[in-house]
C-alpha cells in the first residue's frame, strides 16, 4: 500500500509539472529532475533549473577541480571522490586539474585564472569565500565555463550550480538536541571550523540561535579550531583549564569533537553531552563512551559532493537543464543506533561515512 501511494504522489507530481499554468516543465527538465534526484545522499534539488545550452560543447573534457584546503581527511576522501567519478567517464574527460588554495582566498582566486587561462571546460570548486570570488565565477562561465559550487555555501547567482546540505539546519538542530540534553540551562562551549568560512558561520548561525532562545543556557565562549582533531584537542585542554564547569560541547563538526573527547579523558574530566559529525575516528569514541553514559548526536555530511558536481557538469557541458541546487546528507542524523550501524572499526578514524567509493579505494585509504 505504501509504495502504491508513493508512486501515485510521484504521478500526481509529474502531472502537476506539464500542467500547472506558467510552470509546466518539459519532458527533458523533469527527466533531469528524477535522474539528480536519484544519485546517492540527494534529499532533494530546486525547482529552478538551469539552461545550459551556452556551455554546450564537444568532449572531450579537461576539468578544473579546486579545494579550499588538504589538511583533513574529509578533503582527502573528496578529492578521491572526484577522481573516482573521473575513471567512470573516461570516453568523455581527458584530465582532471586539482588546485588547492591552502586556505588562502587569494590562491584560489589565482587557481579559478589559471585554469580559465588553461582552457578548462568546466569547473568543481569548493568556495573559499561567498563574496570574494564572485568575479572569477563570473569571468569563468562569461567564458563559457560552467562552475559548480560544492560544499561550502555560496549565492546561486554567482556559480552554474551548487552541491552541498544546510548548514544553518546542521547548526539548529543540533543545538536544539543540546540544550535539550542538558535540560535547557548550562554552560556550554562552542567549537567552530575555520573562521570567516561560510561553513562555520552558517552553522553558527543556526546554533546561536536556538542558544539565544534559552535565557538559561549560557555561552562560555566560541573558539575555531579548523575542524581538525589536534587542534580541536589543543583548544579544549585549554578552555578545560580555563573553565572548570562546562555542562556541554557544542562543536561545528569534522574531527573537532573527537579531539575534545580526549582532552576531557585525558584531563580526568568526566565526559559532557556533545555534538559530533560522522567520521569514523568520532564513531569509535562514541560508542566506546556510550557505555559509560556519553551521548551525542552526529551530523552526515557526505564526501561525495564533489562526484556529483563533476556529474553536474558534464550534463551542463552536454547542454541539459540542471537544477540549481543540489541538497545531499542523507541519511540527515545519527543516533548512536545509526553509528554502530555505520562505523567501521576495520578503518582508521579518517573515513568518512557518507561515500560512493568503492571498498578497493576505501581500503587503499583507511584500511588499518
Amino acid at each position: 500500500m505504501r509504495t502504491l501511494l508513493m508512486t501515485t504522489v510521484f504521478i500526481v507530481s509529474l502531472a502537476l509539472m506539464f500542467t500547472m499554468p506558467g510552470e509546466a516543465k518539459t519532458s527533458i527538465e523533469i527527466s533531469s529532475i528524477v535522474e539528480v534526484s536519484g544519485w546517492r545522499y540527494v534529499v532533494d534539488v530546486s525547482e529552478e533549473l538551469v539552461d545550459t545550452q551556452e556551455f554546450k560543447k564537444e568532449p572531450p573534457y579537461t576539468i578544473g577541480y579546486v579545494t579550499i584546503f588538504m589538511d583533513n581527511t574529509w578533503s582527502v576522501q573528496m578529492k578521491e571522490e572526484i577522481a573516482h567519478e573521473v575513471s567512470k567517464h573516461e570516453d568523455l574527460i581527458e584530465e582532471l586539474i586539482h588546485l588547492d588554495a591552502s586556505l588562502e582566498t587569494a590562491s584560489q582566486i589565482s587557481a579559478i585564472e589559471d585554469l580559465v587561462a588553461r582552457g578548462v571546460d568546466a569547473i568543481v570548486v569548493d568556495p573559499i569565500s561567498p563574496v570574494a570570488m564572485e568575479g572569477v565565477f563570473r569571468m569563468a562561465q562569461e567564458n563559457g565555463i560552467p562552475v559548480i559550487g560544492i560544499s561550502s555555501p555560496i549565492p546561486t547567482e554567482q556559480v552554474t550550480a551548487w552541491v552541498g546540505r544546510d548548514d544553518v539546519e546542521y547548526g539548529r538542530v543540533t543545538a536544539q538536541w543540546l540544550v535539550e540534553t542538558i535540560d535547557f540551562e548550562g554552560n556550554i562551549i562552542a567549537l567552530s571550523g575555520i573562521a570567516g568560512n561560510p561553513v562555520s558561520e552558517q552553522r553558527w548561525e543556526g546554533a546561536e540561535e536556538v542558544f539565544e532562545a534559552h535565557p538559561d543556557i549560557n555561552l562560555l565562549t566560541r573558539e575555531f579550531a579548523d575542524w581538525g582533531f589536534s587542534q580541536g584537542k589543543s583548544t579544549m585542554a585549554s578552555l578545560l583549564a580555563a573553565y572548570p564547569d562546562i555542562d556541554a560541547v557544542w562543536s561545528g563538526g569534522g574531527a573537532m569533537t573527537q579531539g575534545a573527547m580526549e582532552a576531557f579523558v585525558d584531563a580526568g574530566r568526566e565526559l559532557v553531552p556533545m555534538v559530533g559529525e560522522a567520521n569514523n575516528g568520532f564513531l569509535l569514541d562514541w560508542i566506546e563512551y556510550s557505555e559509560e553514559g556519553f551521548s551525542s548526536i552526529a551530523f552526515n555530511n557526505p564526501t561525495n559532493h564533489s562526484a556529483i558536481g563533476l556529474r553536474l557538469a558534464l550534463k551542463a557541458l552536454n547542454g541539459e537543464p540542471i537544477p540549481e541546487v543540489v541538497n545531499a546528507t542523507a541519511p540527515y542524523i545519527f543516533t548512536l543506533e545509526d553509528a554502530k550501524r555505520y562505523v567501521r572499526p576495520d578503518f582508521a578514524d579518517g573515513y568518512w561515512v557518507g561515500t560512493e567509493l568503492p571498498e578497493e579505494i576505501l581500503s587503499d585509504l583507511w584500511a588499518d
